[in-house]
């Protein structure tokens, strides 16, 4: 018995320890910033937050959720990309859906509450309610001019009939019209709803004048009540010919304006450049524009960072020219031939470039929905905004834009992008981050990562910029006004 007691003892002791150690872990489970319900994008993840890093507090909690590959667990991949432009198209068609929904679904629900008509039960809405104006515009005409209701019966008398027949006294068919039914009870019962109209409506009281006029002048005149209304009358024998050169002529302005047409296009636009786009009076700047560029930023640069050289060497073209707004600050952007490399610059009181860096294309994601969205964006823990950010080779980025533990907003800016034959516009919600690359001097000190969230018209994309500092004296720039 006493072994026996023992051994029973002993199993509620391993028991109690194991369902201790389950409630411990369920507790470590649900810490914050523990959670195993991991989502990637892209292949990028959320780092953790805690330790300083340079040029930013860096998180110690545990990885969460990744987007395009940057995620809280190692991307296992899920796509692949072609690099066409047309699937790049498509992918960022589909993209920009789903940022509509994330946005959507971010905002707020607004309730609206119907408000009950106060009206009695022998209020004529017919015939009081005020009546819109005619989406077409101008002067109404008189038999429109206030609604009534129709004449009881049908046949060619009714109340749309006789107000049509009184705007078109011109013709002798109308007069002929009032003649035969001037004395039928429909007739009557119009007239005096059109005196009343008289009363305040001077044209109509205009057209009841002339009316009587005509009608006194075929006293005697024989009366035919079968006849139709001037509506039914079938048209002039010339009516049909007047119709034929009417559409020939419609037919050949319509091929004198596809002739003026074709011209223009046939010729080269070119757009006029947007203002600020040109930059100052000391420091122009324009599209197809070339300078020299001092390439040894980026040797020294080379197997230090991720940044990628521009290509060619010499003169480098400029395809597009960019102006970001930041509220007052405005940031110049010149991109190179293919849109994956551009040079930023901030110009200074003095019109003169005091700020250069070059960004070259690091990877770009396309979001399939809106909770992947969420990972770059979510006001709480989206990864644009978050204290540090990791790229897919597990290095680690201090956020240089306000460093601290915790997530900021994104900055929101608009971007003015000007073409050789156009003007676009798109909407940046951007974070910077740095890091050291450990070379010596004259080596670039700091690699930078910028990752934007891009909306522009029908498309929506996540793109990873890595970049250096430039010394603005080194990238040669027109000091003189250029053409427009």
């Amino acid at each position: 018995m006493i072994f026996r007691k023992r051994t029973r003892f002993q199993r509620t002791r391993r028991w109690r320890k194991a369902l201790f150690w389950c409630a411990c872990c369920l507790l470590v489970l649900d810490m914050p910033g523990l959670s195993w319900g991991q989502y990637s994008s892209g292949g990028y993840s959320r780092p953790g937050a805690g330790s300083s890093f340079g040029y930013s507090a860096l998180s110690r909690r545990m990885p969460v959720s990744s987007s395009g590959g940057y995620s809280r667990r190692p991307y296992s991949g899920g796509g692949y990309a072609t690099g066409s432009f047309g699937d790049r198209a498509v992918s960022r068609s589909l993209s920009s859906q789903a940022l509509r929904d994330y946005q959507a679904a971010q905002r707020p629900v607004e309730t609206y509450t119907r408000r009950t008509p106060a009206y009695d039960g022998g209020y004529n809405w017919a015939e009081e309610a005020p009546r819109r104006p005619s989406i077409w515009g101008g002067q109404q005409p008189v038999y429109g001019a206030v609604r009534r209701p129709a004449l009881p019966g049908s046949g060619p008398l009714t109340a749309v009939a006789l107000w049509a027949a009184l705007n078109s006294l011109s013709s002798p068919s109308s007069a002929q019209y009032f003649h035969n039914y001037q004395n039928d009870p429909g007739y009557l019962q119009w007239r005096r709803e059109a005196d009343r109209e008289a009363g305040h409506n001077p044209a109509v009281a205009a057209k009841l004048n002339e009316l009587d006029t005509q009608l006194a002048q075929m006293e005697g005149q024989p009366r035919n009540p079968a006849a139709p209304s001037p509506a039914r009358a079938s048209p002039e024998p010339d009516g049909g010919s007047g119709f034929i050169w009417l559409v020939l002529f419609i037919g050949i302005v319509i091929l004198v304006l596809l002739w003026f047409w074709r011209r223009r296009m046939a010729q080269p636009a070119t757009a006029a450049p947007a203002p600020g786009l040109t930059g100052s009076a000391t420091t122009r700047f324009r599209v197809g524009m070339t300078m020299p560029v001092d390439p040894s930023p980026f040797l020294l640069a080379a197997g230090l960072t991720k940044v990628q050289p521009p290509e060619g060497s010499g003169m480098i073209s400029v395809e597009v020219v960019g102006l970001l707004r930041d509220g007052a600050a405005l940031l110049h952007r010149l991109y190179l031939p293919g849109g994956k490399a551009f040079f930023q610059l901030h110009l200074g009181a003095d019109g003169q470039p005091d700020e250069c860096r070059y960004f070259s294309r690091l990877d770009e994601v396309t979001p399939a929905d809106r909770q992947e969205w969420g990972l770059w964006l979510d006001p709480a823990e989206g990864m644009i905004g978050w204290p540090s950010f990791q790229t897919k080779d597990g290095k680690m980025y201090g956020r240089v834009w306000a460093p601290g533990n915790s997530r900021i907003p994104p900055r929101k800016m608009d971007e003015t992008l000007q073409f050789v034959d156009h003007v676009e516009q798109r909407q940046l919600q951007m974070m910077l981050y740095g890091g050291p690359t450990g070379g010596r001097a004259p080596a670039p000190q700091t690699e930078y990562v910028l990752v934007s969230a891009i909306e522009a018209t029908g498309q929506a994309w996540v793109e990873i910029d890595a970049g250096i500092d430039i010394n603005p004296a080194g990238l040669t720039l027109p000091s003189v006004p250029l053409a427009a």
